[in-house]
């Protein structure tokens, strides 16, 4: 492939056109106007998406423009690697008010967290098993992200008085894998078992470090990653429902 040169595909993800490019190193990137407007998200949701990709810490290491060709000719586009699109999805918060008034969108948007990386990379990397390792080194480094939060939540319970706070290692990680579907160890998951771990994860780093900083009781830390790990796993059922 000629330098800079990029091969662009629509790819069909349930009746909703994705718009997605693999560039001249093998890195597939999505568009993220498409993945908003399959979502149904509205205009203003869209700009505060894209607000937030170019302006998270995280998310903007994966974020890029890249020239595609739209209905209105060729344009200047976000587009964020593959690798980031669950971690960016997952932040997109799902409330009682959206899964009241909007629950359609809410189950859109639970089925894109867990299945759009998948088929948009299925588009360019054909073959599983290298896909498959792709998906274990990411979900490998979430890992990391996770286990550091961790870390800080049992000197925090320890803190607090807590007289087993270092049980709470190997109980975070039988609560992700439970919920995740993993019965036999994470090398022998499937992909999308993996991707579902790493928005689990990232729910558990998230409410940690959030509840940290509000000063709340270990033990209610505790129960609030169960609860909201719950809601994603029934939400998440109904999508695949």
């Amino acid at each position: 492939m000629p330098k800079n040169e990029l091969i662009v595909k629509d790819v069909d993800f349930f009746g909703d056109t994705l718009k997605a490019a693999k560039d001249e190193k093998g890195i597939v990137w999505a568009g993220v106007k498409w993945l908003c407007d399959g979502i149904g998200l509205s205009e203003g949701q869209i700009k505060a998406e894209r607000k937030k990709i170019q302006e998270d810490m995280i998310l903007s290491q994966g974020g890029r423009n890249l020239t595609l060709p739209t209905a209105g000719g060729s344009q200047d586009v976000l587009c964020l690697q593959l690798d980031y699109v669950p971690l960016w999805l997952a932040k997109i918060s799902i409330t009682p008010n959206m899964k009241e008034n909007n629950p359609e969108l809410v189950e859109k948007l639970v089925k894109y967290q867990l299945k759009a990386k998948d088929v948009l990379a299925a588009a360019f990397l054909p073959k599983q098993s290298l896909y498959w390792q792709q998906t274990r080194l990411a979900a490998k480094e979430n890992r990391l992200l996770e286990t550091d939060s961790i870390k800080e939540f049992v000197a925090y319970a320890k803190s607090q008085g807590s007289q087993h706070a270092d049980r709470y290692y190997c109980s975070f990680t039988k609560m992700a894998n439970k919920a995740a579907g993993i019965t036999s160890g994470r090398d022998g998951a499937s992909i999308q078992q993996l991707n579902s771990l790493a928005l689990i994860e990232h729910i558990i780093t998230e409410v940690i470090q959030g509840s940290i900083r509000q000063e709340k009781p270990y033990k209610e830390i505790y129960l609030d990653c169960k609860d909201q790990i719950q809601r994603f796993v029934e939400v998440a059922y109904l999508a695949r429902g």
